[in-house]
């Protein structure tokens, strides 16, 4: 039998093997840390660790995110982090003290992975590329934190720090030319208090922000406009602020309608929800998720019918509406069978997922054709592979249901190869387009953690488990791929 079936350590390796951390360290150093390791599931507003503990252990958060905070005279809580990226907790107080000086506690659901420190600690004075990464990883820390004092204490206006907030939680998409979305899992009260403002001023802050055309607000996610066109140094607002979107009286009469790309795009959505409404609907009927689900669903249900109404109202040409008719009379029934959250569905939903997919692309590729020009081709396979990004995670899901496990068999191959064929496509398409470049870099990465997240069995650590670290890392390829078709987008205007 396969050594790797009956390795213990499975999940730890697979995870540790992912990250930019530790993944291509060693085998033998690799392999020692992992023996030395857990995985930890923290629920909300659990403590990971309080400050004064002993360090035993070292975390490295996967998913979810967490919070650190200090106890200030008066009795005060100051939170000094939120993350929500992977990230090695505590960096400098794991290799500088015996004690933990913060405490760390979920705010969302969140899985790490537990280090034993004194196997960190010595596998650091003993691999020469361990100790480099760990000197990178604390520079750039450093670096963080000056900027961030200096955020603080030297002029800059709470926008600005609210700014700097949601483009340090973007992470390495903070520097593309386009679109980035961020989704704050903190609440009001929580994220105030880690950039030195009250939740009254938070709002405040955040509605200068979306008046300058900076961001657009969406509930918890804040969608980014242009963000590396800003001048984080500066300490002129306008000058920071001054790139905001045009005023609904400067736009065309076709910008006032829709642009090709964007009805390429729109149709496309249909296209990618009923993938997603299947996929939630399965997380909740097979108890992986459920009260964020039920939220979601009700979220995307909305989606869908807004997206129809807007294209109902466009009123086209006769082909297109006979193709959006369909849709129209599919999407009452597909609502229907998913009202009932029981396992025994689980057969008609998948075939109704897969004929609303197959009438919403043929609706799609109508409007690609529809726009007579080469780069609207682009917004759709882009399109696809957003859309593709849930449809393996719903196959991920359904193979659950046993009527269903052969086809999703024969399905998923071919799914994940066209995915990557459009991605070779796309690269091809973005020469010379550096933010694109860039972008589709970031998507070929994500989609990599999201193929490893769906090969290893962590079925010894729980199904439940695995099966939210994939919808985790299927949600980071989701808004991955959705910035590239904003800026293929933007190309077709």
């Amino acid at each position: 039998m396969n050594s790797r079936f009956n390795d213990p350590h499975r999940a730890q390796r697979d995870l540790l093997r992912g990250c930019e951390l530790l993944g291509g360290l060693p085998p033998d150093v690799l392999s020692e840390l992992v023996a030395a390791s857990r995985i930890v599931e923290l629920s909300a507003n659990r403590t990971l660790y309080e400050a004064g503990e002993l360090i035993r252990e070292a975390h490295i958060l996967f998913n979810g995110s967490v919070k650190r905070a200090v106890s200030m005279p008066g009795g005060a809580t100051r939170v000094i982090e939120i993350v929500q990226n992977e990230q090695l907790l505590g960096m400098g107080e794991v290799f500088s003290a015996s004690h933990y000086a913060s405490t760390c506690s979920g705010i969302t659901h969140a899985l790490l992975v537990a280090i034993d420190i004194r196997k960190l600690r010595d596998m650091v004075l003993h691999s020469h590329e361990l100790s480099c990464r760990i000197i990178t990883a604390l520079a750039r820390r450093q670096c963080a934190t000056e900027f961030d004092a200096t955020g603080f204490h030297y002029g800059l206006t709470g926008a600005q720090r609210l700014l700097d907030y949601l483009l340090e939680q973007a992470g390495e998409r903070a520097g593309l030319a386009g679109e980035t979305t961020v989704l704050l899992k903190a609440s009001k009260k929580v994220i105030a208090a880690r950039i030195g403002m009250t939740p009254e001023s938070l709002s405040r802050n955040l509605r200068e922000l979306s008046d300058q055309g900076v961001i657009v607000v969406d509930g918890r996610n804040v969608h980014i406009q242009n963000a590396a066109l800003l001048d984080t140094g500066s300490g002129n607002t306008r000058q920071r602020l001054n790139f905001s979107r045009k005023r609904k009286s400067d736009a065309s009469p076709l910008e006032k309608a829709l642009s090709s790309g964007a009805l390429v795009n729109l149709c496309g959505r249909l296209r990618l929800l009923s993938q997603r409404m299947a996929l939630t609907w399965a997380a909740i009927a097979s108890g992986v998720v459920t009260s964020q689900a039920r939220i979601r669903f009700r979220q995307l249900e909305k989606d869908f019918v807004r997206n129809l109404e807007r294209l109902d109202g466009l009123d086209l040409t006769p082909d297109f509406n006979a193709r959006l008719a369909v849709i129209k009379d599919l999407w009452p029934r597909y609502l229907e069978a998913m009202s009932l959250e029981a396992a025994e569905g689980g057969d008609r939903i998948f075939a109704l997922s897969e004929q609303m997919l197959e009438v919403a692309d043929s609706l799609t590729l109508f409007a690609t054709r529809l726009s007579g020009i080469p780069e609207a081709h682009y917004v759709n396979v882009a399109g696809r592979n957003r859309m593709l990004s849930q449809r393996i995670a719903k196959f991920f899901l359904f193979r659950e249901w046993p009527k269903l496990q052969e086809t999703i068999a024969g399905l998923s191959p071919q799914v994940c190869a066209e995915f990557e064929s459009n991605l070779s496509e796309l690269v091809q398409a973005a020469d010379r387009q550096p933010e694109l470049v860039a972008q589709l870099e970031v998507v070929a990465k994500q989609w990599q953690k999201f193929i490893r997240a769906l090969c290893p069995d962590l079925s010894h650590a729980g199904k439940t488990k695995h099966a939210r670290l994939v919808l985790a890392e299927g949600e980071r390829l989701l808004r991955c791929v959705d910035t590239s078709v904003k800026l293929f987008e933007r190309l077709s205007k």
